[in-house]
């Protein structure tokens, strides 16, 4: 039992497979979002190693701009607090079995199911679950301040291989979502990772250990 740490620089994320969608057929702005990209997403580039019943750390920089951990948790806080009893208590149950972990709110809640969410689609769902047009515009205001300001970000994940009789090595897969956020503001592209990761293969088919930590902004 025993304990290792990683340190890597320039790891690049090879996104799922993007759909994109554009702005409506009038071309104006909406109070909306889009995800155009929703699943699992690779770092590669990473070399590492943690043995069987054995942990470690992973801290690498990654070379594409992104949401930090600190930056999504604002956003739920609010978009929770926007939500009823009820469906936030349905979205915290779904977290702990979903590898989208803390995006679900984006993904299965307000998105739809993932990927392939135009911005109509995305409306109405806060719509259906509530949300009056006032608090649609202050949550979409909110997330493109945050989306604007995106930067180079930093991971450090712990990863859990104690339970494992075998190594786990190279990859690790996290969940990613990037799409654009429009408002009369203005419209701008994000990217958001999840808080949790499998270390040396992609869930559900095992292989791998699971990950946890947080996305850093290195400005």
């Amino acid at each position: 039992m025993g304990s290792i740490n990683i340190t890597a620089s320039g790891i690049v994320l090879n996104d799922p497979k993007p759909r994109t969608f554009g702005l409506n057929a009038a071309g104006q702005a909406e109070n909306s979002f889009s995800i155009q990209v929703a699943g699992m997403g690779q770092l590669v580039g990473l070399a590492y190693t943690v043995p069987a019943h054995s942990s470690g750390t992973i801290k690498a920089d990654l070379q594409i701009s992104a949401m930090s951990s600190q930056d999504v948790k604002n956003l739920n806080d609010l978009a929770m607090s926007m939500l009823s009893a009820s469906y936030r208590e349905e979205i915290k149950e779904y977290e702990k079995t979903s590898a989208s972990a803390n995006l679900s709110l984006w993904t299965w809640a307000f998105g739809g199911g993932g990927a392939s969410a135009s911005y109509e689609k995305t409306k109405n769902t806060m719509k259906s679950k509530g949300l009056t047009e006032g608090q649609i515009t202050q949550l979409m205001d909110a997330f493109l301040d945050v989306a604007v300001k995106m930067s180079s970000v930093q991971i450090e994940f712990y990863v859990n291989n104690q339970n494992n009789d075998y190594s786990v090595s190279g990859d690790l897969y996290l969940y990613t979502v990037s799409g654009s956020i429009s408002t009369e503001k203005g419209t701008q592209e994000y990217r958001m990772l999840a808080d949790q990761a499998a270390a040396g293969g992609p869930p559900p088919t095992g292989g791998g250990a699971p990950a946890s930590g947080q996305v850093i902004s290195l400005n």
